[in-house]
């Protein structure tokens, strides 16, 4: 004989075993977006500042050899700003400048912040990162700040393919629950419901 019994509490096991796996997935999810909000902690704020700093800045040698290069292959070319000897009026045009804090590079007429910012990066690169240090461990800060940007990336991944593999399990328990549904509902038997609608007939007949 079916055991009805230990089969009701295989299913209310099984649904609770979704319920808690459904829990664990709405927690993970939680902690992906607080990990994708909390500031990163000081020092990898400043590390990052420093390496752009070193990055950013490692172009101008290259520039500046760029700009340097005409007076290497021609030898007798003047800067613009100097005449014979003598610094030019500011208001006036200088006609071939020779740019050393803002080289551009090839072609770049005009220079803008960043390649003054870049030359900046290189000429005193080690002032500005132990500036920047400084500005970043004094200023205000939030008191709850997240792991180091490998550590939350790692836990991130963790937790999203640990949601994914219990999104797995619950979709198949509860396709199983479905099929076991399925199979203990007993079918209607057309004769009965025929005779039920002929009762209600009968009896609303009746009551007329």
């Amino acid at each position: 004989m079916f055991d009805w019994l230990k089969a009701k509490d295989v299913l209310t096991e099984a649904r609770n075993e979704c319920k808690k796996m459904r829990a664990t997935i709405e927690r993970n999810k939680l902690r992906i977006e607080e990990l994708h909000k909390l500031p990163r902690p000081k020092d990898e704020l400043i590390e990052l500042a420093c390496s752009w700093i070193d990055n950013f800045g490692s172009d101008y040698p290259q520039l500046l050899q760029i700009e340097l290069d005409k007076y290497v292959k021609n030898p007798m070319t003047t800067p613009g700003e100097y005449h014979q000897g003598k610094h030019m009026n500011l208001n006036e045009t200088a006609i071939n400048p020779l740019r050393i804090v803002q080289p551009a590079g090839p072609g770049v007429l005009v220079t803008t912040p960043k390649t003054i910012e870049r030359a900046l990066f290189y000429i005193i690169g080690d002032q500005l990162k132990e500036a920047v240090g400084r500005v970043v461990r004094d200023m205000e800060y939030p008191a709850i700040v997240g792991p180091a940007m490998p550590k939350r990336l790692a836990e991130i991944d963790k937790l999203t393919k640990e949601n994914e593999g219990l999104e797995n399990k619950v979709k198949e328990i509860e396709g199983g629950l479905q099929e076991s549904a399925d199979v203990c509902t007993p079918a209607k038997d057309p004769v009965q419901k025929h005779r039920s609608r002929g009762e209600i007939e009968y009896t609303n007949h009746y009551n007329n």
